[in-house]
């Protein structure tokens, strides 16, 4: 698997990862579900550390990785602010830039 190809898999099971968690706090938070303390602590570690890693990126970084990992945002939703060529672009950067800081 090459380099932007392995991110962008990184980034797909890091999303999965963080909206289950998000879903999971939230659940235990209204009482919707219990879950046990080892999964919802999991489930504040994960979403903490996405969330901080988050806020050391650049604008442009922060913009992507929040759309697509943390809102799970897919298709064109890019096109209001980035053209095609500038989205990759930028994509690429910023999920390199997230992975490593992870």
């Amino acid at each position: 698997m090459k380099g932007f190809d392995k991110s962008k898999f990184e980034i797909e099971i890091l999303s999965r990862e963080y909206l289950n968690s998000k879903r999971v706090i939230r659940e235990a938070e209204n009482s919707i579900i219990r879950y046990n303390s080892r999964k919802l602590e999991r489930s504040f570690r994960i979403v903490y550390h996405i969330e901080y890693v988050v806020e050391s990126l650049d604008e442009d970084d922060k913009f992507i990785i929040r759309n697509e990992l943390m809102e799970g945002r897919r298709g064109d939703w890019y096109l209001s602010y980035f053209s095609p060529t500038a989205y990759y672009r930028h994509r690429e950067k910023a999920y390199e830039n997230f992975l490593h800081c992870l």
